[in-house]
């Protein structure tokens, strides 16, 4: 489903561990994206770069239509910054 959005210009959004989930999918694939981690498990950075997607150290990271966050602290920024997605 991730992967027919993406090709139907949809938004697209996940936050915390999602983003690996989108990885594993194939849906990141040369794509820019934040993920959760924490300083002792780095395995969810792992996980975005093997599916091809460039890690970048950010709260939220939006790469055209695909939008990222690390962690329920920047939740309200995430979903105004879906919101401002939706609106183009």
């Amino acid at each position: 489903m991730a992967r027919q959005a993406i090709e139907k210009n949809k938004v697209l959004g996940a936050i915390c561990l999602a983003p690996a989930i989108l990885a594993k999918a194939g849906a990141l694939k040369e794509k820019k994206a934040t993920v959760w981690s924490s300083p002792q498990d780095k395995e969810t950075i792992q996980i975005l770069e093997e599916g091809q997607a460039e890690y970048i150290d950010e709260p939220i990271v939006v790469d055209g239509r695909i939008i990222t966050a690390n962690g329920p602290m920047v939740a309200e920024a995430f979903g105004q910054r879906i919101g401002e997605l939706l609106l183009k």
